[in-house]
């Protein structure tokens, strides 16, 4: 096992001990640290090999009055792979179970290696499906992606970041791509398509009623695999 693994496993086995003596579960946890509940539910499940950052894991821990992991050994991991892995598709308009979404993924274009700038963060690419953002990255094409939670990100007018609405208590997920713009003090969500549908903004604080939206990526770059 390598270092990121083992740190990531011994990351999972702390959160799982502090949930079960304090009677958390991720939704109560996160909402007790102000962070997302992914921040907890994906580094508790088997096989998440990205370590969670010592930032957020003293966050978590001084929320609930626990004892946090040793800060310094996971200080020590980078997040360095060879090339970037597929993890996700994007597609506007398509919900699919959550437990489906993970299945099936091309192989990633040859040669899309991690950005330096932000090393210190998870990384990987996104096959976009949908015409959502086809004026800025067309289907078939690979979004090179930041994992937003875990660097803290705050929207920013103008960049571009994955955006995943989740519904029926967070059974039913959605992901797309759109475009920040901000408009006296309210976040909007853009997409930027030559298809008549994607016309309207998603509004980041009314998302509708029973459905939950999370900025879970931010995107840097995209690639087209030619061979």
């Amino acid at each position: 096992m390598d270092q990121n693994a083992q740190l990531a496993a011994e990351i999972r086995a702390w959160m799982l001990r502090v949930m079960e003596e304090k009677g958390l579960n991720p939704a109560t946890w996160a909402k007790a640290a102000g962070v997302a509940r992914t921040t907890i539910a994906r580094p508790v499940k088997e096989g998440y090999a990205f370590v969670t950052s010592s930032r957020t894991l003293a966050k978590l821990a001084q929320a609930v009055g626990a004892d946090a992991p040793d800060f310094r050994q996971t200080a020590q991991a980078k997040i360095v792979p060879l090339y970037l892995p597929v993890r996700h598709r994007v597609q506007a308009g398509h919900w699919i179970e959550v437990d489906l979404a993970e299945q099936d993924f091309p192989a990633p274009p040859k040669g899309v290696r991690p950005d330096d700038d932000y090393a210190e963060w998870p990384q990987w690419l996104e096959l976009v499906v949908g015409d959502s953002v086809d004026r800025e990255i067309p289907p078939g094409h690979f979004a090179h992606v930041v994992d937003a939670i875990e660097m803290g990100y705050s929207p920013i007018d103008g960049d571009f970041v994955v955006v995943e609405r989740r519904r029926d208590q967070g059974r039913l997920r959605e992901r797309s791509i759109k475009q920040i713009a901000i408009r006296e003090g309210r976040v909007e969500l853009w997409p930027r398509s030559h298809n008549p549908a994607w016309d309207k903004p998603l509004e980041l604080s009314a998302p509708g009623e029973g459905v939950e939206v999370e900025l879970v990526g931010l995107v840097i770059g995209a690639y087209r695999g030619m061979r």
